[in-house]
């Protein structure tokens, strides 16, 4: 089964520009690609409900760990947290990157 982590910029965006990106993300990935299953940090809650970065991180995460593939936006350069589940998914999970 593929399930598909999608990563790109979130902070500093407009946050409805940026969930904009994240479903459209989506829909391309199981459009094109054949993902059974895309995973979308939007829909993702924050450890122990706590609203701040670092929480959000650790749920992305473990989320994370359990896709097969990570799908990167164009703008994933731009974000601190994209580059930092880049380099856990590449390195520390050897998880295959499409390029959007």
């Amino acid at each position: 089964m593929k399930v598909v982590y999608i990563l790109g910029k979130i902070t500093g965006m407009k946050i409805e520009y940026a969930k904009q990106n994240f479903y459209f993300a989506c829909k391309e990935v199981k459009k094109y690609d054949g993902a059974d299953f895309v995973v979308n940090p939007f829909d993702i809650k924050p450890f122990l409900g706590i609203k701040v970065w670092f929480c959000y991180m650790i749920n992305d995460i473990r989320k994370l760990r359990k896709c097969s593939h990570i799908a990167m936006q164009k703008n994933w350069t731009e974000s601190r947290g994209a580059c930092i589940e880049h380099i856990i998914a590449r390195h520390y999970f050897k998880i295959p990157v499409i390029y959007l």
